[in-house]
């Protein structure tokens, strides 16, 4: 089952040690989306792999931070947990996941990331928008991701990897409504290219596609 952990992390960059809350894994026994949104039993983790720093404000992948220790698991009545919550919840409120993954594509441009790598914070950004229930930020994740996608095809050799893109390039135009571009980008995928378990996908999102219909859909589980 999905869940988070409490923890003490240290920026990397200004050495801030703080409290945060994140997630190991995302779960098993899932449920997978046609923009390949992995949902695992229990907590929707995607927000709680990114944190933002309360010193200077890098964001990052939890990975990014210096693990220090778990936090005790401290009564709610305790004064030491009444305000560790206080603060998580400030911090949620602060920045949701769509904002984290807005900031931490910023700070990969920065610094020089891939085209690929800030291609799937942004499409992190739209599954965190998705559940927020906020289109508007899930529709600029999906543009952005959509973007970077095209510009990570230029650089990854033909092959499974490069499948995938233009699987997920072809679905982020349909989801977004550009419904012959979705088309075009489904059409262009080798079949032998791509991971088996996408090919049933494949075929109904440009079913999909060609019937103009950008709703979000679920895959039948294997």
């Amino acid at each position: 089952m999905a869940q988070t952990i409490f923890c003490r992390l240290r920026c990397p960059r200004c050495f801030t040690s703080f409290p945060a809350e994140i997630a190991l894994s995302t779960g098993t026994k899932g449920r997978l989306s046609s923009d390949l949104c992995y949902r695992g039993e229990g907590t929707f983790v995607y927000p709680y792999l990114v944190v933002v720093c309360p010193g200077c404000g890098f964001t990052s992948y939890h990975q990014e931070f210096d693990y220090l220790a778990e936090l005790p698991k401290y009564s709610p009545y305790h004064p030491v947990g009444r305000a560790l919550k206080n603060f998580l919840q400030e911090r949620h409120h602060l920045y949701p996941g769509s904002e984290k993954y807005r900031l931490a594509a910023e700070d990969a441009k920065r610094r020089g990331s891939s085209p690929l790598a800030v291609a799937h914070l942004h499409l992190k950004g739209s599954w965190c928008a998705r559940e927020e229930g906020n289109r508007e930020a899930e529709r600029y994740h999906q543009e952005e991701a959509l973007r970077h996608f095209r510009l990570a095809l230029g650089e990854v050799e033909e092959g499974r990897d490069a499948a995938v893109i233009r699987y997920l390039v072809g679905e982020l135009c349909r989801r977004l409504g550009r419904f012959e571009e979705a088309e075009e980008a489904f059409g262009s995928i080798t079949l032998r290219d791509l991971p088996y378990w996408l090919h049933n996908a494949l075929r109904r999102m440009q079913k999909l596609a060609a019937q103009h219909d950008s709703s979000p859909q679920e895959l039948p589980r294997a």
